[in-house]
């Protein structure tokens, strides 16, 4: 084969650009750190190196909101916890409410205390993060959870509906706040006070007792109710049974006498009817009146206010102790006859039994911000380690060996030296070099 002086040239040429460009690509790879300076070097692994890199940021967005959850959940483990503080002192406030010795002046000094912790309570329950959030108002977190109604005085919720998530992890999410409505204001409640669905929100059970202590009742008659169950009636018909019968009496005067001899009832509305019809003879009918709550037997004034009370007596039979009167479950008292029903100590009452129930309802908050807040150190635990085991996986593929890179650097150097002694010695190659 014969080879001409040119091509002969071009060969060296193009050996020494080859080991320039290798020289080169090792070059850069020392300058960057990396083993690709291109997709196209290891498309594979430059694949793999975007989803790692997409992997580690997910992660860090998940720790940012982690530090962002924690530091609500914080807030509001500080505000839950001067809350029922709070309602502490208000307890204490009402049984010296209930004190018969105070008077009037006594327990207006008592309301003013109790008006500026239910302000004090109004405050935290629109606790305000750092951005000016809302913590208890859920999905609307930039409107207060709770407004002052102008007509009545009361705090009403006004937040939303839905708690606020955020995502901690790639399959876990965690509320980062409670709704004010579930804390403040959707409190069980045996209180005639309740709305229909046995709910009292505390601001309400804190305004009764203002109410209470300034003597401003709301239209609530003297009341006593049985406890026993009269879903199947009352069977008085045996003539072998003494008589049945027993006394009502309205604010501490006259007595209204009902007789249940001889009689039989198949349900407790039966036994309303008969009873009422009973004090309408006896000129009761504006008074008094026998009603059904639930299957339970009630009895309760039409007239209302501070002293209004009623009284049941026995005078012959088991009536009493059959509707439940005679055992102390009734708000009435605890022996025969049965004491007043007093407004204003039955209020307070209520008011001592709704504090405590809205103490439980802050203290379970506390709890389940207890139990986030433990979730959130473990997934931040997790996150940690997997961002770790995320960039050494991420190492391995991308970060260049520098001792194997050096190694090739100077091996490359020396085959690209060796190609340009070699094309110096071909050049002088040359016939015309011997005329």
């Amino acid at each position: 084969m014969r080879i001409s002086t040119a091509w002969a040239q071009q060969l060296s040429v193009n050996a020494m650009s080859n080991q320039q460009i290798k020289l080169a690509k090792v070059q850069q790879q020392l300058s960057t750190g990396l083993k690709m300076t291109a997709p196209a070097d290891d498309p594979v692994a430059a694949a793999k190196v975007l989803d790692l890199d997409s992997s580690i940021a997910k992660t860090n967005q998940y720790q940012t909101n982690i530090t962002t959850a924690r530091g609500r959940l914080t807030l509001e483990e500080s505000a839950l916890e001067a809350s029922g503080n709070l309602l502490d002192r208000v307890k204490e406030l009402t049984m010296q409410g209930m004190n018969g010795s105070l008077n009037s002046n006594d327990r207006l000094s008592i309301k003013n205390e109790v008006d500026q912790l239910t302000q004090q309570l109004a405050d935290l329950a629109n606790s305000q993060n750092a951005n000016g959030e809302f913590i208890f108002s859920g999905d609307l977190s930039k409107t207060p959870a709770f407004t002052k109604q102008a007509v009545t005085g009361n705090y009403v919720y006004q937040g939303g509906q839905q708690q606020r998530v955020v995502q901690i992890g790639a399959s876990r999410q965690i509320a980062d706040s409670d709704l004010g409505f579930n804390v403040f204001e959707n409190i069980n409640s045996s209180s005639p006070a309740a709305d229909e669905n046995g709910k009292r929100s505390v601001f309400s059970t804190l305004k009764a007792l203002s109410d209470g202590l300034s003597a401003t009742f709301s239209a609530t008659p003297g009341t006593i109710t049985g406890d026993s169950f009269l879903r199947y009636g009352l069977d008085y018909s045996d003539s072998q049974l003494p008589p049945t019968q027993f006394d009502l009496v309205a604010n501490g005067g006259a007595a209204a006498s009902i007789d249940l001899t001889g009689k039989k009832f198949s349900s407790v509305d039966g036994l309303a009817t008969e009873i009422n019809t009973q004090l309408a003879a006896s000129g009761f009918n504006g008074t008094m009146q026998a009603r059904s709550n639930g299957n339970k037997i009630e009895f309760v004034l039409t007239a209302t206010g501070a002293a209004s009370s009623i009284q049941i007596n026995n005078t012959s039979g088991t009536f009493l102790t059959d509707a439940g009167f005679s055992n102390g479950q009734s708000k009435a008292g605890s022996s025969l006859p049965v004491a007043p029903a007093n407004v204003f100590q039955s209020q307070l009452g209520d008011v001592l039994k709704d504090l405590d129930t809205a103490r439980d309802s802050i203290l379970q908050a506390r709890s389940s911000v207890g139990v986030r807040l433990n979730v959130l150190d473990d997934q931040e635990s997790q996150n940690e380690k997997l961002v770790l085991d995320t960039k050494a996986t991420l190492s391995d593929t991308q970060d260049l060996d520098y001792a194997d890179a050096i190694s090739r650097y100077q091996l490359q150097n020396t085959a690209l030296q060796a190609a340009q002694q070699t094309f110096s010695n071909i050049k002088k190659l040359s016939l015309f070099n011997y005329l």
